[in-house]
């Protein structure tokens, strides 16, 4: 049972990883307008950043790790891609210009 919940934890701290990063990626997105969604931009971050620290505070010992664990790890694997989209990229853009000529 505890494995079990262990790995109840790490899921939810993927998930919430996943949750965090999209609510930073609401500033980016609605840049064009940021003046007049900035409230829920703001609004976003702060609600899923507490939903993070309120499940650590409500979590045990053993179970906090295990959601750090999966927090860390999605944000890790999230942040490994990053250099693999802007491969992507730079070939996407090197392939248009060759089509172009």
């Amino acid at each position: 049972m505890t494995l079990l919940l262990q790995l109840a934890a790490f899921v939810l701290g993927a998930y919430l990883s996943i949750r965090v990063i999209a609510a930073l990626h609401g500033a980016v997105d609605l840049w064009y307008d940021i003046r007049a969604t900035y409230p829920r931009v703001i609004g976003a971050i702060v609600v899923w950043e507490a939903m993070v620290l309120a499940s650590l505070w409500l979590l045990e010992l053993p179970y906090q790790s295990a959601f750090l664990w999966g927090f860390a790890v999605y944000l890790l694997f999230y942040l490994s891609l990053l250099p693999l989209v802007g491969l992507y990229v730079g070939r996407m853009r090197h392939t248009r210009t060759l089509r172009n000529e």
